[in-house]
C-alpha cells in the first residue's frame, strides 16, 4: 500500500515496446521507466538476411556495458547489504504506533524511510540488472526471489505507518502538514496518501490484501518465465527485427509466423494469465471502492479517467492519416494487402544502414544539442560513464529500459543493432535518464521519483527532436524522405497503435467487470477487430495476427500504454517549442520532478493535456508528414 518503491520492468521487443511488470497492486512510484521502438531498415542488396542477423560485430564490452561495481563491489557485498537492510529496517519497524504521535515523530520516520526507501532501490537495482543480462539463470531469479523476500517485509512496516497517517482525523492532519519542513519534503508523499484514503479498508483486510500480494503479482511472473525461459523460436529478439526489416518478403513471413506461433501454440495458457491479470484489477478495484479499474489504476497520478477516454475518443475520430499511410505503405511496396511483417521493412530505402554505436552517439549530440549544455554534460556522462549497456547477446533480455538509483546514476538497456531505430531507442531512455537525473540533482528523494506519464513525454521529446533535427538538415530528397518515415513510424508506434493497445485494455476490463467471459477466442477476436479499425482496408487481419495480444507484456502493468499515447502528443508539441522559443521551459519541467501531479507540471510548462489540443495537434503532425512524404517520393 502507499508509495510503492518499485515495479519490475521486464522489456520485450514488440510492435514497438517494453513493458512495466507490477510486483504489487497499484500504487507506486516507478523507479525504472521502460520503452523499446522497433527499429526499421533495410539490408544491404544481395546479402542473405539470415547471414546478416547472425554476424556478430567485434565489441568492446569494458566500454559498452554496465559497470556495476558502482553499486556494488561484489554480490557478496550485495548479499550482506540486504541482510544488513532487513535488520535496519527495524529502526522503522519501532516507529509503528507512534508516528503520529507528534510532528518530531512523523519526521523523524519518515527521514528514516527516506534512506531506507534510497538503500532499497538500490537493492533492486543491482539484482535486477543482474538479472537481466544473465536473463536464464536461476541464480539471478533466486537473487530477486530473495530481495522481494525483504522488500514484502519492508513494505508491510511502511503500510502500517501509513495506516496510521490515514486514521489521523482531518485536524490533526491539517496540523501536522503546517510544519514548513514536513510540507516541503513530504507534501506530495503525504497528499497521495489521504488521496486514497476513502480506498482503504480495515486493518484485517490490509493485511490481507498485503499477504496476498504475491500470488497477485504471479501472472506476470509467469508471463515473463514464459517469454524469457520457455519461449522458443529459431531467432533471438535482435535477429527477428533485422527479418522484419529485410526487403525480401517472404524471410519477413517466416519471421513472423516463426515468431508468433510461439505464442499461438500457448495460446490458452496466456489468455489465462491475461484474464488472471484482469480478474485481479476487478478484485481490487471492487474491493476498494474504485468506480473501475480504470479509475482505480489513474487515480495514483490524479488523472481523470475522462483523459483516457478522450484519447481513445479522439485518435479513433482521426484515423484517416493513419490509413493513408498504410496504403501509401501498400502502393510503393507494391503489395495486394498490407500485413504485419509489411509494417516494418522500410518504404524508402535508408541513408544509412551501418550505424555504429560511436556514430550514433554523433547524431544523439547532434539532434539534442537544442537543449543546452546542461543537457548535453548529462549525455556525455551516460556514454562515457557505462551508464549504457549496448548490444544483445543471448543471456540478455530484449528490448529497452532505463531503471534509475537516486544517489547514483541511471542505468540504460537497450539491444543496439546499428540502425537508426536502434539510435531512436537510445535518445528515448537517454531521456528517461537525464530525467531522473535532473530530477535527482535537484530535489529530495521522496519528490524526485517522475510519474510514467511525464517520463514518457521525457523520451519522446528527444525522439522528436532527432527526427526534427534530421530532416530540417538533410535537403537532399531521398534522405529528407528517409527521415520522414522514421517520424511518421514514431507518432505511428506511439500515438495510433498505443491508444490501439489502451482501447483493447480497456474493452477486456470492461467485458470481466460485466460478467461476460473472457478466453483466447474472445481475445483474438477484440484484437482482431482493433487491427481492422485503426489501419484500415487495405491492412490484412491473417487468423495468425489476431494473437498479437499475447505478446505485448506492457498488459501485465495494467493501463500504461495509454502514457505513450499522451506522452507523444506532448512530446511533439514540446520539440516544437525547444526549436522555436529555447529549452528553458522544458528543462525545468525536469527539474521540478514529482513536485506535483502529472498534469499540472505539464500545464505550467505550457502542454495541457487535460484537453485534446496537444492530440489533435500531433494528429495533424502526422498527416503533413504523410503529406509530405507522397510528395517527395512523387518525385
Amino acid at each position: 500500500m502507499g508509495k510503492k518503491l518499485y515495479k519490475v520492468i521486464i522489456p520485450l521487443c514488440i510492435s514497438i515496446f517494453s513493458t512495466v511488470q507490477m510486483n504489487e497492486e497499484v500504487y507506486g512510484q516507478d523507479l525504472i521507466k521502460a520503452t523499446n521502438i522497433i527499429a526499421v531498415n533495410n539490408d544491404k542488396e544481395n546479402e542473405n538476411p539470415q547471414e546478416k542477423a547472425n554476424k556478430k560485430p567485434k565489441i568492446d564490452y569494458s566500454k559498452t556495458s554496465w559497470n556495476l561495481q558502482s553499486l556494488y563491489k561484489s554480490e557478496k557485498h550485495w548479499q550482506k547489504e540486504l541482510k544488513d537492510f532487513n535488520k535496519d529496517s527495524k529502526e522503522l519497524k519501532n516507529y509503528i504506533g507512534k508516528v503520529t504521535k507528534s510532528k518530531t515523530h512523523l519526521s523523524f520516520a519518515l527521514d528514516i524511510k527516506e534512506k531506507l526507501d534510497i538503500r532499497m532501490n538500490k537493492l533492486y537495482a543491482y539484482a535486477k540488472l543482474k538479472q537481466d543480462t544473465n536473463k536464464n539463470s536461476y541464480k539471478y531469479l533466486d537473487m530477486n526471489e530473495n530481495m522481494d523476500k525483504v522488500y514484502r517485509d519492508y513494505m508491510k512496516i511502511c503500510s502500517d505507518l501509513e495506516l496510521e497517517i490515514l486514521k489521523l482525523s482531518d485536524k490533526e492532519y491539517k496540523e501536522i502538514v503546517s510544519n514548513n519542513k514536513i510540507k516541503k519534503k513530504y507534501g506530495m508523499y503525504l497528499g497521495d496518501i489521504r488521496r486514497s484514503k476513502k480506498h482503504y479498508l480495515d486493518d484485517k483486510s490490509e493485511d490481507l490484501i498485503a499477504n496476498i500480494s504475491p500470488i497477485a503479482s504471479l501472472p506476470g511472473q509467469v508471463y515473463e518465465l514464459f517469454r524469457n525461459m520457455d519461449k522458443k523460436t529459431n531467432l533471438n529478439p535482435s535477429q527477428y527485427v533485422t527479418a522484419l526489416e529485410c526487403g525480401d518478403r517472404k524471410e519477413r513471413k517466416i519471421a513472423y509466423q516463426n515468431e508468433f506461433i510461439s505464442y499461438n501454440d500457448n495460446i490458452n495458457t496466456l489468455a489465462g494469465l491475461l484474464v488472471g491479470q484482469v480478474k485481479k484489477n476487478v478484485f481490487y478495484s471492487t474491493e476498494r471502492g474504485y468506480k473501475s479499474s480504470l479509475d482505480m489504476y489513474l487515480q495514483s497520478d490524479d488523472i481523470d479517467t475522462k483523459v483516457y477516454d478522450k484519447l481513445i475518443e479522439t485518435v479513433s475520430k482521426n484515423r484517416d492519416s493513419l490509413h493513408k499511410y498504410v496504403s501509401l505503405r501498400k502502393k510503393v511496396l507494391n503489395l495486394d494487402k498490407v500485413h504485419y511483417y509489411d509494417m516494418f521493412v522500410p518504404i524508402v530505402e535508408p541513408v544509412d544502414n551501418d550505424i555504429t554505436y560511436d556514430k550514433g552517439q554523433g547524431i544523439i549530440y547532434s539532434a539534442l544539442s537544442p537543449l543546452g549544455k546542461e543537457y548535453g554534460d548529462i549525455i556525455y556522462k551516460a556514454f562515457n560513464e557505462r551508464w549504457v549497456d549496448v548490444y544483445s547477446n543471448d543471456n540478455k533480455v530484449s528490448g529497452a529500459y532505463c531503471l534509475s538509483v537516486y544517489d547514483g546514476h541511471p542505468y540504460i538497456l537497450t539491444n543496439y543493432n546499428n540502425t537508426l531505430g536502434s539510435v531512436s531507442t537510445l535518445a528515448h531512455e537517454l531521456g528517461h535518464a537525464a530525467y531522473e537525473y535532473m530530477s535527482a540533482k535537484n530535489q529530495n528523494y521522496f519528490n524526485s521519483n517522475p510519474s510514467i506519464f511525464t517520463h514518457e513525454v521525457s523520451s519522446i521529446t528527444n525522439e522528436a527532436l532527432l527526427y526534427e533535427v534530421l530532416i530540417k538538415n538533410n535537403p537532399n530528397s531521398k534522405e529528407k524522405a528517409y527521415y520522414i518515415t522514421q517520424y511518421l513510424d514514431l507518432i505511428k508506434d506511439t500515438l495510433y497503435i498505443q491508444t490501439m493497445y489502451a482501447e483493447f485494455e480497456k474493452t477486456i476490463h470492461e467485458m470481466v467487470e460485466s460478467g461476460n467471459n473472457v478466453n483466447a477466442l474472445v481475445l483474438d477476436d477484440v484484437w482482431g477487430q482493433l487491427l481492422k479499425k485503426y489501419y484500415g482496408n487495405d491492412y490484412e487481419v491473417d487468423q495468425l495476427s489476431k494473437v498479437g495480444w499475447s505478446r505485448i507484456p506492457h498488459f501485465y502493468n495494467s493501463f500504461y500504454v495509454y502514457k505513450y499515447a499522451t506522452g507523444c502528443s506532448a512530446g511533439v508539441s514540446f520539440a516544437q517549442d525547444i526549436l522555436t522559443n529555447g529549452p528553458d521551459r522544458y528543462i525545468n519541467f525536469l527539474k521540478e520532478g514529482s513536485t506535483d501531479y502529472p498534469t499540472n507540471l505539464l500545464k505550467d510548462a505550457g502542454v495541457n493535456l487535460t484537453t485534446t489540443k496537444p492530440i489533435e495537434e500531433t494528429i495533424k503532425k502526422f498527416d503533413s508528414l504523410v503529406k509530405e512524404l507522397e510528395k517527395t517520393i512523387s518525385k
